[in-house]
């Protein structure tokens, strides 16, 4: 996931309030064709003049969005709330997305008005997307630089070298009612990252040593092997080597769920959707490989559908399509592995900037998902404040539409390592998804959950001169954990009252505000997943972890909770922190005693529960929220509201 440093001047919102207020033209008010309306946050914090690498050739073209604004924006957004609280009379009343557009989408009007404006100003106008939601255009530099009155420069940030207005972009005040915001002129959306985290690779010795430990091997369930390491926790040498990644039998035996699949309770009828830039091109092949060598049930025909959007670009932008094909990899067989009878209806963005608004908004206007499963995200809240109300916007739909949104949670912890300040990453922060967090899970073998607590993960190598000792003093540099944090922009949504302590709601001063994660499963990779993927033409297994995989857990947990039910669960978070402190959720406490597990080798001692400034308590923390799913009383009880 990319890194970023925090916005020095957030806005603290209103629960679902949109950053940036649109800021309406006044009714009646003659038209000035040549006064202009700024509109603040679109410059990233990141574009200022000591990060300045120089000026983009002014014939080089821009593609960028016209973002427009929700007719009664404050209104739709209570009333996405409102259909999804159990309290609420409104409760399950949602709105097809069509009914959603008449009444709260832009105007064919508006669309029109903007699309005018930008020929005017020389650009090649496309198509409005879905719903009327934005109007893409392109240009060059210094058509953009005119049209909105701006100098677009570049800039050198975290090893990149991006493109973004020098001053917020402007517009003509007769259009400003129909203008949210400018999207597509700065490049920072093309740093998101999938996440998904492997295990350490063990470090290599130019020739065997004879001190060295005999090799052992990974392990299939908690502590099926282990492995000498020099003395660590009360002088204790032996400890498990890490698993080879756990199947859906395992996971569905630990979450208490395959009893109901065993009694046909296994998602059917529900449709998951999931997101991520690209496609692998052996998905559907690599599922059916993997169903039968892990004991699923093969995808029945037309159970995976898929729409790709193409052609791919930006790939060197956003990584290459290696790590997001592993990414699509890991969230398809993870929601088949929880919830086996559920279709699951893949979108591949064309990229991981514009691409991805593109999938979603197509997925929200189609009617033809569920819930969708979203395993990405930004390092923090430093997201301009423009793209943030234009996401935003699409939650708001979504949860009109009985339509649950989860988003992973993050796997650097706090983010103090990569941005400088702690904070909970974006999309999760937003009040109106489902933010994922993470745990250590240890499974035995007769598929019962040992234990379970908060993934944080902390290493330290071996000394290989003697194999008497460790390079650092235990347990050694925090490598990777769950994301978590306390919003600066959004202020504490009603669902979070009461159940998440005054003193982490309120860390930044008198309001409460919103906390991240909601709920968490499995993430750590040292207990993670075994996926099956082929890479170079060959078919093959790796474990892989990260809050990437509990996010598709979750999901395909919430399908099996969903079935049959006469409406979505939809918006999940005003009923799941319902659950909270009850027998439906399991509390995920702090390890009382280090854990620790080691690699077949011996070659580093892995701690659990160690993440960042991040502590795993009883009740609500920043590491697993109100805790992760206890068997069929969680399906019964997310379940029970009106069906």
């Amino acid at each position: 996931m990319p890194r970023r440093t925090l916005r020095a001047a957030a806005a603290a919102i209103g629960a679902g309030a949109l950053v940036v207020p649109f800021l309406m033209a006044t009714a009646g008010a003659a038209p000035n064709a040549t006064a202009k309306s700024t509109l603040a946050g679109t410059v990233p914090t990141w574009a200022t003049r000591a990060h300045q690498a120089g000026t983009p050739d002014s014939s080089a073209t821009v593609t960028f969005r016209a973002v427009l604004p929700l007719r009664s924006a404050a209104a739709a957004e209570r009333f996405g709330y409102a259909v999804s609280d159990p309290s609420s009379a409104q409760y399950q009343h949602t709105v097809t997305s069509a009914q959603f557009n008449a009444r709260f989408g832009p105007t064919g009007a508006s669309v029109q008005s903007v699309a005018s404006y930008l020929r005017k100003e020389g650009f090649t106008v496309r198509s409005a997307a879905p719903g009327n939601r934005w109007v893409e255009a392109s240009g060059t530099v210094s058509a953009v630089n005119k049209a909105f009155s701006t100098t677009l420069r570049t800039y050198r940030y975290k090893g990149h070298t991006l493109r973004s207005p020098s001053v917020p972009a402007a517009v003509p005040q007769s259009l400003r009612s129909s203008i949210m915001t400018i999207t597509g002129l700065d490049q920072g959306a093309s740093l998101l990252r999938p996440g998904g985290v492997r295990q350490a690779p063990a470090t290599k010795t130019a020739a065997p040593d004879a001190s060295a430990p005999a090799p052992s091997e990974c392990s299939s369930y908690w502590d099926q092997h282990e492995q000498t390491v020099p003395p660590a926790y009360a002088g204790k040498t032996q400890y498990p080597t890490y698993t080879c990644g756990y199947i859906g039998d395992q996971l569905q035996s630990a979450y208490g769920t395959k009893s109901a699949l065993i009694h046909g309770h296994d998602g059917h009828g529900v449709t998951v959707g999931i997101i991520d830039a690209y496609g692998s091109p052996t998905m559907l092949s690599d599922l059916t490989t993997y169903s039968a060598q892990v004991g699923l049930p093969a995808p029945k025909p037309g159970q995976y559908k898929q729409k790709l959007f193409t052609p791919f670009n930006l790939q060197t932008e956003c990584g290459g399509e290696a790590g997001w094909n592993g990414e699509q990899t890991l969230d398809v067989e993870s929601v088949h592995s929880m919830a086996p009878g559920a279709n699951i209806f893949y979108f591949g963005a064309k990229n991981c900037d514009t691409g991805i608004d593109d999938a979603l908004n197509y997925a929200l206007q189609q009617d033809k998902v569920d819930l969708i499963s979203n395993s990405y995200g930004f390092a923090g809240e430093d997201i301009p404040a423009g793209e943030i109300n234009a996401e935003h916007s699409l939650f708001v739909q979504a949860a009109a539409e009985g339509i649950g949104l989860y988003y992973s949670s993050g796997d650097r912890g706090d983010e103090a390592g990569a941005t400088g300040v702690t904070q909970p990453d974006y999309p999760a922060s937003d009040p109106m998804v489902t933010a994922v967090g993470g745990t250590a899970l240890a499974i035995d073998a007769g598929g019962n959950r040992l234990f379970e607590t908060g993934w944080g993960t902390a290493l330290d190598r071996v000394d290989k001169s003697t194999y008497e000792g460790y390079l650092d003093p235990l347990p050694g540099a925090f490598y990777f954990g769950a994301g978590g944090g306390v919003s600066t922009l959004f202020r504490q949504p009603k669902y979070q009252k009461r159940v998440v302590p005054d003193a982490l709601s309120k860390a930044y001063g008198k309001k409460a505000m919103r906390t991240v994660p909601d709920v968490s499963a499995v993430a750590d990779p040292y207990t993670g997943f075994l996926v099956g993927q082929t890479e170079g033409g060959v078919y093959g297994n790796y474990a892989i972890g990260g809050t990437s995989l509990a996010c598709p857990v979750v999901a395909g947990i919430h399908a099996v909770a969903s079935q049959g039910r006469k409406h979505r669960i939809g918006f999940a978070n005003p009923a799941l922190y319902r659950l909270a402190g009850s027998r439906a959720v399991y509390d995920v406490n702090g390890s009382r005693m280090p854990i620790g597990v080691t690699n077949p080798s011996g070659s580093y001692l892995v701690t659990l529960d160690r993440d960042s400034s991040l502590r795993t308590t009883g009740g609500y923390d920043l590491v697993t929220g109100i805790g992760s799913p206890n068997g069929q009383n969680y399906l019964n009880r997310l379940s029970k509201a009106a069906k």
